[in-house]
C-alpha cells in the first residue's frame, strides 16, 4: 500500500492498477472491522455488474471479452454495469452513515459533489440530473457511481473518466442506459491530469467535504 495517512479516516492508495476484487476485498475486511477509510485507485480493465445488471447490458459473448484481457466480475453494488480501466479514477470511500447521522441520500449527493469538485478544478462545469445518479457535463456522463450499504457503512462508491474512455464503454450499456455519450476530464478541458494528480485533488476535496459537513 502507498499511502496510509494516519488521521481520522485513513486515505489508503495503490502504486499501481489494483484488480478490482482486492480492492473490493479491501473493503469488505473494513466494513468487517466497522473502520472508516477512503481507497482511491485505478483498475486494468474490468466491467462490474450492478445488482441490477441484466444479461443484454454485455455486448458480447464472454469469449469477447476474454481477448480484449477485460475481466468481468459482479459486484454488491447498485445499478447496472460500468466499466472500470487504465486512465479512470475509482474512489471507494467506506462512510459510517448512521454515527454520521447521514442519509443514502445525502452520501449520494456528497459522492456527486465530489466529482462535481474535481471538474470544477479543471474549469469544467458539471452538475447532476434528477433521477440520474452521477456527474454530467451537460448530456455527457463523466462520473459514476454505484454503492452499497451494510450495516449502517456505505461501501463501494464512484468513478470518474480522467482520459478517453469511450471505445471501452461501447462494450457494454453502461448504467442501463443506450447511446449513453461518455465524457472525460482530459476531453472538456484539454488538460491529460495523471490518476496521481486527479487522486490528490479527490483527496483533498473529500477531507474538506467531511470536515464542512460535521
Amino acid at each position: 500500500m502507498a499511502l496510509e495517512t494516519v488521521i481520522s479516516i485513513p486515505a489508503l492508495r495503490w502504486d499501481a492498477p489494483v484488480p478490482y476484487l482486492d480492492a473490493a476485498r479491501r473493503q469488505e475486511e473494513l466494513v468487517a472491522e466497522k473502520r472508516e477509510a477512503l481507497i482511491l485507485c485505478e483498475h486494468p480493465p474490468t466491467i462490474t455488474l450492478g445488482t441490477s445488471a441484466r444479461p443484454e447490458d454485455l455486448h458480447f459473448p464472454s469469449a469477447h471479452y476474454q481477448r480484449k484481457n477485460v475481466q468481468i466480475h459482479k459486484s454488491p453494488r447498485g445499478g447496472r454495469a460500468t466499466y472500470h480501466g487504465p486512465g479512470q479514477l475509482v474512489c471507494y470511500p467506506i462512510i459510517n452513515l448512521r454515527e454520521r447521522n447521514r442519509t443514502i441520500q445525502e452520501h449520494l449527493r456528497f459522492l456527486e459533489e465530489l466529482m462535481i469538485e474535481l471538474c470544477e478544478s479543471y474549469h469544467i462545469h458539471a452538475h447532476r440530473i434528477d433521477g440520474k445518479a452521477g456527474a454530467w457535463v451537460e448530456d455527457r456522463k463523466i462520473g459514476f457511481i454505484g454503492v452499497r450499504v451494510r450495516r449502517g457503512f456505505a461501501f463501494h462508491g464512484f468513478s470518474i473518466n480522467i482520459t478517453p474512455q469511450k471505445d471501452a464503454f461501447c462494450l457494454i450499456t453502461p448504467c442501463g442506459m443506450q447511446d449513453l455519450c461518455v465524457t472525460s476530464i482530459q476531453e472538456e478541458s484539454g488538460e491529460a491530469p495523471t490518476i496521481t494528480e486527479a487522486a490528490d485533488r479527490i483527496e483533498a476535496r473529500f477531507f474538506a467535504l467531511v470536515e464542512r459537513s460535521q
